[in-house]
């Protein structure tokens, strides 16, 4: 039952199941048009969040297998902006009707945001994100990315104002994190207040620039007031597709060093399924380098059929316990 659980997480890459954006998937055919969605998202009505830890049970993401009984929780609220869940529409954004029901933002609830659910005030807001296509068209897709985020913007200050913490945290994943790196910029950042007490960010499964971020690259494990950003590929699979070299930035999420080295296997602490169980601790080893996450699985021959080039969808889940186990530590200092 085991190795079936491994089958399913490598198939589905750990969140989409099926979902992955292909050339058969309904694509936009119109020039982007604001008029249809030009309504602003009213953040007070709980439908508009996918969690929030002032009226969601937390435990409803944990690991199954995982104990929390020896864990405290923090001051400190996390607001997590979610990867992409719309592969097939004809419209360039979504709207609201596709936050229901929505099995992917479910699915990044479990596999990603549950990291920080128990030890931090959890927010997660539905947005009006971007076609998956929008990557492909820069005009249009330019526009739809900045309508999407302008929803972030304003669930970001419905959170702001209403979390009973100073202390906060942004974490994202892939889509999300494009629109992170916009919000620290262009508007945390630019109000003191807001800076200091923005103790980590989480800029996941998106190339970031050495000079990219208005905040500094986490380089130590203990390290606050700064970012962590990692890409999951194979052993050495250079992507066609994808943003690196030397002027790119990253961490390794097993030893959370900004070395070259390879992480040792007996460091790695487990991997989160979709069946929301945690297996195969001391299984991956990590490098990182040029913006680029490389790992290595076991060489057994069980394991070797289900090695891919692109391990993105999973850039949380093969790391769940190592990055709950640091952020605690790191919160630690507080």
């Amino acid at each position: 039952m085991k190795y079936l659980y491994v089958c399913l997480f490598f198939i589905s890459c750990g969140l989409q199941n099926n979902l992955n954006y292909s050339s058969e998937n309904l694509n936009p055919i119109q020039d982007f048009e604001i008029d249809s969605l030009y309504y602003d998202i009213d953040y007070n009505k709980k439908s508009n969040w996918a969690f929030r830890s002032d009226i969601d049970d937390f435990m409803k993401l944990i690991p199954k297998n995982y104990k929390i009984k020896n864990e405290e929780p923090f001051d400190v609220s996390v607001f997590f902006i979610h990867p992409t869940s719309l592969f097939s529409s004809p419209n360039w954004n979504a709207d609201t009707s596709h936050f229901k029901n929505n099995k992917v933002v479910d699915l990044s609830l479990e596999n990603q945001a549950s990291i920080f659910a128990g030890i931090t005030d959890l927010y997660v807001p539905h947005y009006r994100e971007m076609h998956i296509h929008s990557y492909s068209d820069k005009i249009n897709g330019l526009k739809a990315f900045d309508f999407a985020y302008k929803d972030i913007l304003s669930a970001f200050k419905y959170f702001i104002k209403n979390i009973k913490t100073e202390k906060f945290i942004i974490a994202s994943h892939s889509q999300g994190t494009n629109h992170a790196k916009k919000l620290i910029n262009d508007y945390i950042i630019l109000n003191e207040n807001f800076k200091k007490n923005l103790i980590l960010s989480y800029l996941i499964g998106m190339d970031v620039k050495d000079d990219e971020m208005k905040i500094d690259l986490c380089k130590n494990p203990e390290q606050l007031n700064c970012f962590l950003n990692w890409r999951s590929f194979n052993n050495l699979y250079y992507p066609n597709d994808w943003n690196y070299g030397e002027e790119y930035v990253s961490i390794n999420p097993i030893n959370f060093s900004t070395n070259f080295l390879w992480s040792s296997r007996k460091n790695h602490k487990g991997i989160l399924f979709p069946n929301k169980k945690i297996y195969f601790s001391k299984t991956i080893s990590a490098r990182n380098e040029k913006g680029i996450l490389w790992i290595k699985l076991p060489k057994n021959l069980f394991m070797k059929k289900f090695n891919r080039n692109s391990y993105h969808n999973a850039d949380y889940n093969l790391f769940w316990i190592n990055i709950r186990s640091n952020l605690i530590d790191r919160l630690s200092q507080l």
